[in-house]
């Protein structure tokens, strides 16, 4: 009786532990998983933190360096520009379509040094070539050899102008690429036609013609004899 007595208590305590081993593993089991869920949660909420880091840095590369090219201060309104006159710009500095005004550090600018303009990339959108552009109607002076801005002619002459910034920029890369043996600035030429930086040539032409229909008269004329 006894004997019997005592193996089932064996039985029990056999199972007792067989259970209790389980329910460790199962406890140590649910531990491991909570952990490894908290370190995927860090590395999830890290990894999150990080894109959203890469997108601010690198929204600040397209932009934001660009911007910070222009010192906090006043601004000039389209309106306040168009009072700005001088002898040399009777009619103040015009903006082109769509532009409101500037930072008045574009204005303060020495010639051709105005804030960001050699960031400026081929094609960049209007915004980025405004500052250089009132710049440059700012400084150019008495060598400006295009006619006077206005409303009807300020789109053009800012098409020519952005054109122009592109030549620079891109010729002032080669040269800090080891292409070039000189570095290019803008000048009075950045705003003008090819016609108006070249009037001997339109003059040179009219020559030719003329010259050439008098040859053709003289022509005409001997087989007319």
């Amino acid at each position: 009786m006894l004997k019997q007595i005592a193996l089932l208590l064996l039985v029990v305590a056999l199972v007792t532990g067989k259970k209790r081993v389980k329910d460790k593993a199962a406890a140590a089991e649910r531990v491991r998983e909570k952990a490894e869920s908290v370190d995927r949660e860090k590395v999830r909420d890290r990894a999150e933190n990080v894109d959203r880091e890469a997108v601010k840095e690198k929204a600040r590369g397209k932009g934001g360096r660009f911007k910070d090219s222009f010192k906090k201060g006043k601004n000039l309104s389209k309106k306040k520009l168009l009072t700005m006159t001088t002898d040399n710009l009777p009619e103040g500095i015009h903006l082109p379509t769509g532009q409101k005004g500037v930072p008045k550090v574009c204005v303060d600018a020495p010639f051709g040094e105005s804030p960001g303009m050699s960031r400026i990339r081929r094609n960049a959108k209007d915004k980025f070539y405004v500052c250089a552009f009132v710049n440059f109607q700012y400084g150019v002076g008495e060598d400006k050899g295009s006619a006077p801005y206005s409303a009807e002619n300020v789109d053009m002459r800012f098409g020519l102008f952005k054109k122009c910034v592109d030549k620079i920029n891109k010729h002032n890369r080669r040269y800090k690429a080891g292409l070039e043996t000189s570095t290019a600035g803008v000048n009075f030429f950045c705003d003008m036609t090819e016609d108006e930086r070249n009037p001997t040539r339109t003059d040179l032409s009219w020559m030719a013609c003329l010259v050439k229909w008098i040859i053709n008269l003289k022509m005409t004329d001997n087989l007319i004899d």
